[in-house]
Formats: C-alpha cells, structure tokens, sequence
C-alpha cells in the first residue's frame, strides 16, 4: 500500500481515483495540502460574471500551455468548473466517505496573512477569495480545507503567513517560522510512526 500526499486539486482527484477507479485498497492514507474540499466560491460568482468570450481567452492560453507540458487533451474551464463550490459539492454527493473506512485522511491548510505577501497571482486573488470565502491561502479559504481525521491549520506570526504555493515550495522562498521541507519530512516521519 502506498501513502498518498497530494496537494490542491490533487486532494479531489485522488479521492475521486479511491471511490471511483477502485485504488483504495492499495492506499493506506491521504494526506491532503491546501484542497478546496468544499469548492471555491469565488469560482462560482466569477464564471456568472466574467464573459464566455474573455472566459475562453483565458482556456486558450491555459490549454496550449498544457499542450507543451505533454497534456493531449487539456480542459482547463472543466477544472475550473470542478474546483468550485458546486462543482465540489457534486462530486462530494458522487463519491461520498464510505469507500474510506480502511484509510488513514487527514488534511492541512494554510492562510497569507497579508495579501502582498503571496506572488502574483496568488496576491491579487486573496482579495476576491477573502471577500467571498473569508481568510484564504490566495486560492483556497480556511473553510474549504478541512477533511479526514486530523486537520491542521499552518500559518506564520507577523505579515507573511504561507501561500497556496509556499506549500508546494514553488517559489523557493525562505519563510520564517516555516520550513516546507522540515514540514514534509515530518509529515512522511509521522506517517511512518503510525505504521501506515
């Protein structure tokens, strides 16, 4: 069995892959970084608001940016559509909790504790997630995070807090008071100790 860490929309799909591909027997936990277990819904007023044609600019440039990264087939509005609150809560209804009886869950959060400190494009959302979701890692909201038996909010004191990127070290940045890789490592060390 292996342990499965996945971040963002990673969380969703692999639930997904465990209640609707049959891998769960082969899953002995997930550990969930920064899901929108709950949806965006922000993504919601958004895509009621901005037009289909600006709408299908934005795919256009995500799309053949995936095509060079080796996607055959990419559909970045059916991500979109995926990541918000409806779009999740169909998919919470479709899969359900029961195919996870034998899985350790647990996920993690984390929030920017002042827009300008997450980069761009993360610093200009924050604004928009925070009006409709409340305090938010630049994408996700603290509302959206929780699942599983442990959740664990992350954050830093002062103004920096830990963006939605900062989890996955996107942007190489020290942190003070947070080391992601020391995060990992003990998230992997913990996991080890409970024999999973």
């Amino acid at each position: 069995k292996v342990n499965i860490i996945a971040h963002s929309k990673g969380g969703l799909d692999v639930r997904y892959a465990i209640a609707k591909e049959n891998i769960g027997e082969m899953v002995a936990s997930l550990t969930t970084i920064n899901t929108p277990h709950k949806g965006c819904e922000f993504a919601d007023y958004l895509l009621t608001k901005v037009p289909k044609s600006i709408q299908n600019k934005i795919a256009t440039t995500y799309n053949t940016s995936l095509r060079q990264l080796g996607d055959k087939n990419p559909d970045f509005m059916a991500s979109v559509n995926d990541l918000t609150a409806s779009g999740v809560k169909a998919i919470n209804e479709d899969i359900g909790e029961e195919h996870l009886d034998n899985i350790y869950c647990q996920s993690f959060g984390s929030i920017l504790n002042k827009a300008t400190s997450g980069k761009f494009p993360l610093n200009l959302s924050y604004h928009l997630v925070k009006y409709f979701d409340g305090k938010n890692d630049g994408l996700v909201s603290i509302k959206s995070f929780p699942w599983g038996e442990n959740y664990t909010l992350l954050t830093v004191k002062g103004n920096r807090g830990i963006s939605h990127g900062d989890m996955i070290d996107l942007n190489r940045e020290n942190i003070k008071g947070f080391d992601v890789r020391e995060f990992y490592v003990q998230l992997v060390s913990d996991l080890k100790n409970r024999n999973l």
